[in-house]
């Protein structure tokens, strides 16, 4: 569309406006229902959409761990024994459980990513068996299988606002909200720097990358301390918003669905797809568990990513169909040429 004298992309601007109305439905979407049960598949979806993005992150530097719940398990409980057993404030609790969970996935990496590949993914499943049995084990400090109940966070007061957890989930869903955002302009900024076309580089190819002076552990050990900080705010806020934790809730079950989920959203973009793959596959298991059929959520989910890797194209997912979606609804005639595209090759 030309306007004047400037010519306007309408197939780069119509999709952006798409997706920014969706955001904006998304921000007002309280304003039409305040129902719980809605209000908290979508939150709970959010949470589970950054621990997505963290394990991604990872699977951008060649690693696939398999320990990704360990670390909303670490969260969760430096949380809960914070405010509940020390009496700590929620919110410097929450921003400590982001720390730790940071600081330990720093140590833990710097003696497992050294294993690499299928030794890698084996130790973080181990990781993740170790820390269950720890807070199973360690009563004293965990409660054991019985957990620890949470509280809600204290009020907040924004101006003449005042914000008030204990009375509505809708502030919750606004804190998530603003998890997700943070969360995802962070991975955003790191995919599309330098350092994310590294950590491709080193999985394409590590030998290569090694030979051309990249340090290998070093970007590895970026992209997984990275991913433990943002897992274990997720892991702090998840337990916070269902008013307990307790060693089942983040099994070796929650790392292969946040691995699913990987799977489902797709590898193309490092936000879209993770919260994509959440949303579809935590929404599916809600209702999966009012079937009355025993282990129907690992038929079906196991279904589900089957069904994609045979249909879908090697590595992609839901949200790298986006553009040929587009493209089929919206999309231009097959010799239509965008201005300055003559004599370029089509796709």
């Amino acid at each position: 569309m030309i306007i004047g004298r400037y010519y306007i992309d309408h197939k780069s601007v119509v999709p952006k406006i798409v997706i920014g109305a969706l955001i904006a439905l998304v921000a007002i979407f309280p304003l039409f229902t305040t129902n719980m049960v809605t209000l908290s598949i979508i939150i709970l979806s959010g949470i589970w959409a950054i621990a997505v993005m963290g394990f991604l992150l990872i699977l951008r530097t060649g690693q696939f761990s398999l320990g990704q719940a360990a670390f909303m398990a670490i969260g969760g409980y430096v949380s809960a024994i914070l405010t509940v057993k020390m009496g700590m404030s929620y919110w410097p609790s929450f921003v400590a459980a982001g720390i730790i969970s940071g600081v330990i996935a720093f140590i833990i990496g710097i003696v497992v990513l050294r294993a690499g590949g299928i030794y890698f993914s084996i130790i973080t499943i181990a990781f993740g068996e170790i820390v269950r049995i720890v807070a199973m084990n360690w009563e004293s400090v965990t409660q054991g299988a019985s957990g620890i109940l949470t509280h809600a966070p204290e009020s907040l007061t924004v101006g003449n606002l005042e914000i008030n957890f204990a009375a509505s989930v809708v502030p919750y869903y606004y804190f998530m909200l603003l998890l997700v955002t943070v969360s995802a302009l962070f991975y955003w900024q790191i995919d599309r720097t330098r350092i994310g076309g590294t950590f491709r580089s080193v999985a394409a190819n590590p030998v290569l990358a090694e030979h051309l002076g990249i340090n290998l552990m070093k970007h590895r050990l970026i992209a997984f301390t990275v991913a433990g900080l943002f897992t274990g705010l997720a892991g702090a806020y998840y337990v916070t918003f269902l008013s307990v934790m307790n060693p089942l809730i983040f099994d070796l079950w929650k790392s292969v669905q946040i691995m699913m989920m990987t799977i489902v959203g797709g590898m193309g973009s490092i936000v879209g797809g993770p919260i994509i793959g959440a949303t579809l596959l935590y929404t599916l298991g809600i209702y999966l568990s009012r079937v009355p059929i025993p282990n129907i959520q690992y038929l079906v989910f196991g279904g589900v990513v089957v069904l994609l890797l045979l249909v879908l194209p090697k590595g992609t997912g839901l949200v790298d169909q986006w553009g040929k979606l587009w493209r089929r609804v919206f999309g231009e005639p097959e010799d239509f040429q965008m201005p300055g595209e003559e004599g370029m090759d089509e796709e």
